[in-house]
This record gives C-alpha cells, sequence and structure tokens, in this order.
C-alpha cells in the first residue's frame, strides 16, 4: 500500500487513528447522508463500520503491549470487513438482491460461502483475489501473512520462543512482549493503510447497491 510506514511513533499513530474515525463519520452522514430509515443497506453499511471501529479501539488500547500475535489478528479481522463489502458488491452486480442478502446474513446466519455466482463460491480466498486483482496494493500476501496468526501455524513459535546468544533458542510462555517492539511500527502502518483502504473499498464499491425497501 501506498505510504506503507508513514507514521514512525505509536502517538503519531494513534492520533491517525482517531482521524480515520472522523473519515468514516464524514463518509457515512455527509457522503453517504445516512438517514433514520431502516433497510439492509444501511444496515450493513453501518454495521461493517462499526465493526471496523471496534478493531480500531482495541488495537489502540494493545498497541503499548507489543503483542503482535492478537494485534496481527486484529489486522485479518479488518480484511474480513474488506472481503464483505467487496462479496456484496458482486453478489448484488451478478442479481443478487440487497434484501434478501441481508436478510439471510442477519436473521439466519448465512455465510458468504455458501453464495455462489454461477459455479464460483465467494470464498474467502476466491474473493481475496478478486480485491487484489483490482487495486493491488499486497491485500492478497497481507491476507496470507495474516491468516497465519488467526489459525494455528508456524506463528505459534513466535510468541513461545526467542534467541539467547547468539545461536541458542528458549522456549516457555511469557507475557513479555517488548521483544516485538521493534516489529510494532511496521505493523501498525499496515493496519492504519488497511482501515483507510476500508473506506476507498466502501466508496467505491457500495454506492451503487439499491437501498432496497424500507424495513419500518
Amino acid at each position: 500500500m501506498k505510504d506503507e510506514n508513514k507514521y514512525k511513533t505509536k502517538k503519531e499513530i494513534v492520533k491517525e487513528f482517531d482521524n480515520i474515525f472522523n473519515a468514516y463519520k464524514y463518509y457515512l452522514y455527509n457522503e453517504y447522508k445516512i438517514t433514520d430509515t431502516f433497510n439492509y443497506k444501511n444496515i450493513l453499511i453501518t454495521s461493517i463500520l462499526n465493526r471496523s471501529l471496534a478493531l480500531i479501539e482495541a488495537y489502540k488500547r494493545l498497541l503499548p503491549s507489543n503483542n503482535i500475535m492478537v494485534l496481527n489478528s486484529l489486522i485479518r479481522l479488518q480484511l474480513d470487513n474488506c472481503i464483505f463489502v467487496y462479496a456484496m458488491h458482486m453478489l448484488v452486480d451478478a442479481g443478487y438482491n440487497i434484501d434478501d442478502l441481508g436478510e439471510n446474513i442477519i436473521h439466519k446466519n448465512r455465510k458468504l460461502s455458501s453464495y455462489k455466482i454461477g459455479k464460483q463460491k465467494m470464498t474467502d480466498f476466491y474473493l481475496i483475489s478478486k480485491i487484489d486483482e483490482k487495486y493491488g496494493n499486497k491485500i492478497k500476501e497481507m491476507y496470507n501473512f495474516y491468516c497465519r496468526f488467526v489459525h494455528f501455524s508456524d506463528s505459534a513459535l513466535i510468541s513461545s520462543s526467542q534467541l539467547v546468544g547468539n545461536n541458542g533458542l528458549s522456549i516457555g510462555i511469557t507475557k513479555d512482549y517488548t521483544r516485538f517492539k521493534k516489529h510494532i511500527i511496521v505493523n501498525a502502518n499496515s493496519f492504519v493503510n488497511l482501515c483507510k483502504f476500508l473506506l476507498i473499498l466502501i466508496r467505491k464499491e457500495w454506492k451503487d447497491i439499491p437501498n432496497g425497501k424500507n424495513l419500518v
């Protein structure tokens, strides 16, 4: 992504998170111009932005701890928001009805992966590949990397081991994450850029989705 490591300190990053919150709010009320109308398009977009803000707030609170295992899992969850936005655009563009999608996803807990366009299932990997194909920004590379911190993988070794001396390796349990401090700024910049990318996706892919019927 552009400006990959623009922010050099945790203080700068926290300030940028506040700017992102204001950008989300400005988009929702000044560009999208959401009203009190209850329809699935409004409900879904508000829910996505709130979910994103919840992840940002959690990231802000965890940032001082240098707990990179959990911080990385939050980035993966933010990628999930990007996947959902793009999937909604693709499904509506393919002829699915926003009301049916909203009802099935919200009330019946239907998974995106159960939907198909033609014979193609809407799997996370397929959707992230389509986003990467259109936008680039190392999205597919990010997805593959951060999945390792949600599913048990080689990343588990990172949290349970550390180098000792020049050639030694120790293994054990600890609540001390200071050894990850040197990686945190790069990690946080990735998260900031992804939060901004989510808004880019929403601006470009959500606007043409029809409002659907009013629910009340």
